[in-house]
């Protein structure tokens, strides 16, 4: 297992991060006695921040990603074990995932056959209208009116064909060419 320390507006000193690399070897090597050096890294970011010391852990574990975050006012060291604490317990909780999703039994839908694309697309119906210019504001007004989720229309500030829609959240967006 590597420990790599990253540190932002902080000075620790040495005897302080070799302490904190012993404790983070010590205390996660049982996870990692199998792996390879180079397959597991432990990134530690020590930042100052308002007389108190923040720890971010960033660990691979059985394919996740697993981040901690942790203060602590006295020391690095201090905010470091609390950090490992969280740490822990996100390994746990990753694992008994992985554990459930071994035994749960997957069926497969059965397999259809991919119908191939076609060379032509069928155009089943063609809609005419008048495009005159418009603002962007009466665009949605005509496109609400209508009842659609989207409406393309002469933008008469830019002069360029333009499209409004209505997004999930209830608002509006709007896509316009370079």
């Amino acid at each position: 297992m590597l420990v790599h320390f990253n540190t932002k507006n902080s000075t620790i000193d040495g005897n302080a991060l070799n302490i904190m690399e012993s404790k983070a070897l010590k205390r996660f090597a049982r996870y990692f006695a199998n792996e390879a050096e180079s397959d597991t890294t432990l990134t530690i970011k020590i930042a100052d921040k308002k007389l108190s010391y923040k720890v971010e852990l960033t660990l691979p574990y059985y394919g996740f990603v697993l981040r901690t975050e942790t203060y602590d006012d006295t020391s690095p060291i201090a905010a470091l074990d609390k950090g490992m604490d969280a740490m822990e317990r996100r390994m746990a909780k990753s694992k008994t995932k992985i554990q459930n999703k071994k035994h749960q039994t997957i069926e497969f839908a059965p397999v259809i056959e991919a119908e191939e694309e076609p060379d032509v697309y069928p155009i089943v119906r063609i809609k005419s209208y008048e495009m005159k210019p418009m603002s962007v504001q009466d665009a949605i007004l005509n496109m609400n009116n209508l009842g659609h989720s989207f409406y393309t229309f002469l933008n008469e500030e830019s002069g360029k064909f333009s499209t409004v829609y209505r997004r999930n959240e209830e608002d509006y967006g709007m896509i316009e060419p370079i």
